[in-house]
């Protein structure tokens, strides 16, 4: 195809040549005649070339840089919705760096494990709450009782007549212990105090049964003393006061009941054993106070 339009140009300007030089054709060519002849056939070829490889079919070729990016830009990764693409190793590294994508198994089964915990997991606390004891007293006089968590307060009316406070209604203690922090806020009458029963019961909605009772004496120090609710009084064998801390500061009260023998420590100090000529079986853990007095109770530990 490209020899036929050159030579059909060549023709073309030998023809408009001859029109426009001379009329009649030369009878004989020279050797100058032959090498122009022959380079103008070689450039026109040439330039014929260049626009045919220019200008394929009629149409302009795209540029040279367009021709060079379009290779550079088909994608080398996988496209990750492919379920079976192989994914390259950068894929493959990149999830397991992730550690929501990769949870640790290890981790998972310990955190689930609730051992000795109680529920989610949050540690199982050792001391009674507080919400387990029930009130007694109201009969006698308003009064107020708080539980909150392990704590309990009890503020009583200024009475030494009655007593009011609270009992572990679903726990009944035959031969145990019971232990928690203490602190007295000041009555308004003399002889306030606390008494604890470790196996109590109620009559007439006030404490009965055998107790050991903290309170202030008349000389302005406490005591702790046996006695028998509900009308206090030293009793049983080896019975007596006992001189025991200052209760206005937070004090670490123990008491003991093993059949007819029950025993007080405040703070690991021994405080008076006590002993009645027969066990009284099984009762509640009880906690009373009186005259005007606040008890602040702590971290009651039943054992």
């Amino acid at each position: 195809m490209t020899d036929g339009i050159a030579l059909a140009l060549f023709l073309l300007g030998v023809s408009l040549g001859v029109v426009g030089n001379w009329i009649k054709p030369p009878r004989k060519l020279t050797d100058r005649w032959l090498v122009g002849i022959f380079a103008l056939l070689l450039v026109a070829g040439s330039v014929f070339t260049f626009l045919e490889g220019r200008l394929p079919g009629g149409q302009p070729s795209p540029p040279r840089a367009e021709t060079t990016t379009v290779p550079a830009q088909v994608p080398t990764v996988p496209v990750p919705s492919s379920a079976s693409a192989t994914p390259t190793p950068t894929a493959s590294v990149r999830p397991s760096a992730n550690p929501k994508a990769t949870p640790n198994p290890a981790t998972r089964s310990t955190a689930a494990r609730p051992g000795s915990s109680g529920k989610n997991g949050t540690p199982r606390s050792p001391y009674v709450a507080a919400s387990k004891f029930q009130r007694f007293g109201g009969t006698h006089g308003p009064f107020t009782l708080v539980a909150d968590g392990t704590t309990l307060r009890i503020d009583t009316p200024d009475s030494n007549d009655s007593q009011w406070g609270a009992y572990l209604k679903d726990h009944m203690m035959c031969d145990g212990t019971v232990e928690f922090d203490v602190r007295l806020g000041a009555g308004a009458v003399d002889y306030y105090g606390l008494a604890v029963l470790p196996r109590g019961g109620l009559d007439n909605d006030q404490a009965n049964g055998d107790a050991i009772i903290l309170y202030l004496d008349s000389d302005g120090s406490f005591i702790a003393k046996f006695s028998s609710l509900p009308t206090p009084g030293v009793g049983g064998v080896g019975g007596g006061s006992y001189p025991v801390a200052d209760l206005r500061q937070t004090r670490h009260v123990v008491v003991s009941a093993r059949g007819s023998t029950y025993s007080v420590k405040v703070d690991g100090i021994p405080a008076g054993e006590f002993a009645e000529t027969e066990s009284v079986g099984c009762g509640k853990l009880t906690l009373a106070a009186w005259g005007g007095a606040t008890a602040h109770i702590e971290d009651v530990l039943v054992r």
